[in-house]
Formats: C-alpha cells, sequence, structure tokens
C-alpha cells in the first residue's frame, strides 16, 4: 500500500539514489529503519521493481530518441521483444497497452530500427529528451575512471563506496568524488523502475505537459501540487511524476491544466510495465573502456 510518505521517498531517491536512510526520513519523520522498511516494502509488493542509473546517450557519441507506437500492443511478448533490438534501452507499457520506446541512436543517423516497426507497428510521434544532459555531445569525453564507476552504477546503483574503490582501484575518497560529479553533470539519470499501476492507497501517474512556451511549462512546474519533475523533451513538453487520493482527483488535475493558458495539450500515463536495458548499457561502457585503453597503448 503506497502513501504520500512513499511518493516523497521515491522522488527524493529519482533526484539523489545515495541519500542515506535516515537522511531520506528527516523530511518526513521517519527514522532511518522506517524508510528503509518501507522501500523494502515497495519492492515486495514489485511497486518499485528496481531503482537504476541510466547513462545520458552522449556518453556513448549517440542521442536519445523517444518513440510513442500508434497501436496498442497485441501481447506482452512484443513488449519484451522489442527490448532485444539494440538500440533500445528502455520502455514503457501502460494499462492500455500502449508502448513507449527510448533508443539511443548514433549521431547522425535518423533512420529507426525497421524491427521495432515490424514488430510493434507505426510510430504515432516522437520527442527528443533533454534530461539528464540537454547538449547533443558532450564537453568532453568521460575518463577511464568515471567509465569504471558509471559501470558500476548501472550494474547496482546504490554499491558502496568502499565497494567501488575495491573494484576500480580508485581511493575511496576519489571514488565518492566521481560518483558525485557524474551526476551533477547530468551524465546518467536516475530511473525508478515504478510499476505505478499496482499502487492501490494512493495513484502514481505520469503527466506529460506540452506547450510551445517555456514560461508557462515553469509555472506548471513549480505550482501543480502532488508532482516532481522528471524530464524535458525539446522545448515544447515536461514529464511530471504525480500522485492522487482518487481517480476524480487525477482527472480534475488533467482538465484544469488543459484549460491553463498556454497548455496545448496534456496527456495522463499509468505504468504497469517499464523495462531498462541494463546489460545493453554495460556493454556499451565496457566498449568505451577498450576504446580509452587501446587509445592510451597507443600514445
Amino acid at each position: 500500500m503506497v502513501d504520500e510518505r512513499d511518493f516523497w521517498i521515491l522522488s527524493q531517491l529519482r533526484k539523489d539514489p545515495f541519500l542515506s536512510y535516515e537522511t531520506l526520513g528527516k523530511g518526513i519523520g521517519l527514522s532511518g529503519k522506517a524508510v528503509k522498511t518501507r522501500i523494502e516494502a515497495l519492492e515486495k509488493a514489485r511497486i518499485l521493481a528496481l531503482l537504476q542509473a541510466m547513462p545520458a546517450a552522449q556518453v556513448f557519441d549517440r542521442l536519445p530518441r523517444l518513440l510513442f507506437f500508434k497501436e496498442p500492443a497485441a501481447s506482452l511478448d512484443k513488449f519484451y521483444s522489442a527490448m532485444k533490438i539494440d538500440p533500445v534501452v528502455f520502455s514503457t507499457l501502460d494499462v492500455d497497452r500502449r508502448i513507449a520506446i527510448l533508443v539511443y541512436e548514433l549521431s547522425g543517423s535518423r533512420k529507426h530500427p525497421e524491427e521495432l516497426t515490424t514488430l510493434l507497428g507505426p510510430i504515432d510521434s516522437e520527442v527528443t529528451p533533454l534530461f539528464p544532459h540537454p547538449q547533443r555531445e558532450l564537453s568532453k569525453p568521460l575518463t577511464q575512471a568515471e567509465l569504471k564507476v558509471l559501470r558500476m552504477l548501472v550494474s547496482n546503483l546504490r554499491v558502496s563506496i568502499k565497494e567501488i574503490s575495491q573494484k576500480t582501484g580508485l581511493s575511496q575518497k576519489t571514488a565518492k568524488k566521481t560518483r558525485r560529479q557524474l551526476l551533477d553533470d547530468g551524465l546518467f539519470q536516475i530511473q525508478p523502475i515504478i510499476q505505478s499501476a499496482q499502487s492501490s492507497r494512493i495513484l502514481m501517474f505520469e503527466l506529460h505537459v506540452h506547450s510551445s512556451d517555456k514560461e508557462v511549462l515553469a509555472r506548471v512546474n513549480e505550482n501543480l501540487p502532488k508532482s516532481v519533475f522528471l524530464n524535458q523533451w525539446e522545448p515544447t513538453a515536461i514529464v511530471l511524476s504525480c500522485w492522487a487520493n482518487s481517480i476524480s482527483e487525477v482527472f480534475e488535475t488533467e482538465r484544469n491544466l488543459k484549460n491553463e493558458p498556454g497548455v496545448n495539450n496534456v496527456l495522463v500515463k499509468f505504468h504497469t510495465q517499464a523495462i531498462l536495458s541494463t546489460s545493453r548499457l554495460i556493454s556499451w561502457i565496457d566498449k568505451e573502456i577498450v576504446r580509452f585503453e587501446k587509445g592510451k597503448h597507443c600514445v
């Protein structure tokens, strides 16, 4: 059973996954032990399936593209099969069985994998996420140390500094500093794998708000209660993680936003499944590490 404090914990973990249980509990009057118990309960109920690190596409000299498919999924098998197609890294399935797929395309390529449209049907719309890294390219390539720390975070986001130090050969101080810098520089995003449709005490959902006016989007983000910012698509849309006490409250929020001056469109999404292709991301990081080591030996 999810309540408002669970939502707050998930929201804080999304912003900073390295917070201690004690720090997470301070803002809501819970002990560290109580926070740990709540997180374990969310995991046991499969509401919080995983808490994972998703590197920015630019780390691999790629660009992110989010694809929305027109037709509902005919079967769950197709949803899972889509994850086997390179360069798919993340996908979600909503209660209406509609699928969204995040691909990391090679820079300069605008052609989507034909296997995706063959499997899932025509693409309804597509957008470019601007978060976590808003630039088309990184200002500088990652160092070997950064790549090794990032690999460990993708494998296990909550891995201890001691273990990072042991497996990378970095001092604990350097490992901690590198981990923090990767997050602060937007080189990875925290991706809670939340099955929002399974929460029962409160309703958790995603809200997509579209506007051609960035000031309108900023106002919505600042003033909408019961929400936290998730992502931005191009300059025209923001994605918010929200909660409500009832489905009528969800509809009221949607209706009020549609009547907001300057808002072009509002979409409500309830996820039933979400998958991150950790193995593909790790394989790409490994290639970057090998490329780095080859370049070092050639100097």
